[in-house]
């Protein structure tokens, strides 16, 4: 090259450095510019478009009631001593609820016991004179009985005690006391009355179309108007086989409450029920893979990591956090599932790829 035949050796030194200035700063500017495309290539979780069995929903109005009410009543008559519960008060099963004055019933119990005593010291005196063939066989029998029916009316009398003293059956909330402390009341008389709300249960009246469906049922929820939308899963337990006289069978459902659920006896619910059709399947998406513009839903679909914005139609049956297609998109094809806004149409990107729950790490 020309500038090799410069004269001036100092002059050739300093144009032989500048130009290698210039050749480590374009290569440099390179090396950032590659640095920052790369940078800004997005990264995009995707789902592919699945084909599922076809999802209907029919919804029946219902009332949440509680698993059980009884009415609490001593196994005696007598006057009421104390009441330990006030309505509205939970009570743990075996919590003493009430107690009846005791009085005539321990003077009937030691009356007992006194003739307990007496006829099982003669019936050994008796037994012992029979075996001696002192006392008649007959006579030795009738010992026996009379000492035998006096230890049962001791039973009794003991029995009779312990029914002084009310306990709770199981755990649940006192509805209502009926009667104050002081007060006279007969054997069986309902004293106060205690619900269980470990279980909830709805009941529902279903068409002859819901019944032959019923062990194609996938899900049961309910809502209830005043809790914000919330969902509580039911649990269908038994069904009538016999319609009523409307035509209509009767669906059991409970519901199991946990230390945050919100549903209490009394509440009107709208029932969900989820039940596939066996013979016609669709398309599914995840519904987080939508994007709402100008009143219509579209996803962006990838193919060869370039990522273009496509309308769909959508049947709004959503399950299990999917919903269904009717029109814009094929099986299999692949969709973004986040980040939806900040796409823009042809954009190249990276999909990141869903490690196999077979193999960890990528190891094989």
């Amino acid at each position: 090259m020309s500038f090799l035949r410069f004269r001036n050796r100092t002059t050739n030194h300093t144009f032989i450095i500048t130009v290698g200035f210039l050749a480590i700063t374009f290569f440099s500017c390179n090396s950032n510019n590659n640095s920052v495309e790369k940078e800004f290539i997005k990264l995009v979780k995707t789902a592919k478009v699945i084909e599922i069995l076809s999802v209907n929903h029919k919804y029946y109005p219902a009332i949440i009631e509680e698993a059980e009410e009884v009415n609490l009543a001593f196994r005696v008559a007598g006057p009421i001593l104390k009441i330990h519960v006030e309505e509205g008060q939970f009570v743990t099963k075996g919590q003493l609820v009430a107690e009846m004055d005791t009085r005539d019933y321990m003077v009937q119990k030691r009356a007992v016991e006194a003739q307990v005593t007496q006829l099982q010291s003669e019936y050994k005196r008796v037994e012992e004179l029979n075996k001696r063939k002192s006392v008649a066989d007959n006579d030795f029998e009738k010992m026996k009985a009379g000492k035998d029916m006096a230890e049962a009316k001791l039973k009794n009398a003991n029995d009779q005690l312990n029914d002084t003293r009310l306990y709770a059956p199981f755990s649940g909330y006192i509805t209502k006391v009926m009667f104050d402390e002081g007060e006279l009341v007969n054997h069986g008389t309902a004293i106060a009355s205690l619900i269980d709300v470990s279980l909830l249960k709805a009941e529902i009246d279903v068409p002859v179309s819901m019944y032959i469906k019923k062990d194609e049922i996938i899900n049961i929820e309910c809502t209830q108007e005043s809790l914000n939308g919330i969902t509580f899963p039911l649990e269908l337990y038994a069904n009538n086989i016999k319609a009523n006289n409307n035509g209509l069978y009767k669906f059991y459902l409970y519901h199991k409450p946990t230390k945050d659920s919100r549903l209490v006896p009394g509440m009107n619910i709208s029932v969900n029920i989820e039940y596939s059709e066996f013979d016609t399947t669709i398309l599914s998406i995840p519904i987080i893979a939508i994007l709402e513009k100008d009143e219509s839903n579209y996803v962006w679909v990838v193919e060869n990591n370039i990522v273009t914005l496509r309308k769909i139609e959508t049947n709004n049956n959503i399950s299990y956090g999917r919903i269904g297609i009717v029109s814009g998109l094929n099986k299999d094809e692949e969709i973004v599932t986040g980040g939806l806004n900040l796409l823009t149409e042809g954009e190249f990107v990276n999909v990141v790829k869903v490690p196999s729950k077979t193999n960890i790490g990528n190891l094989l």
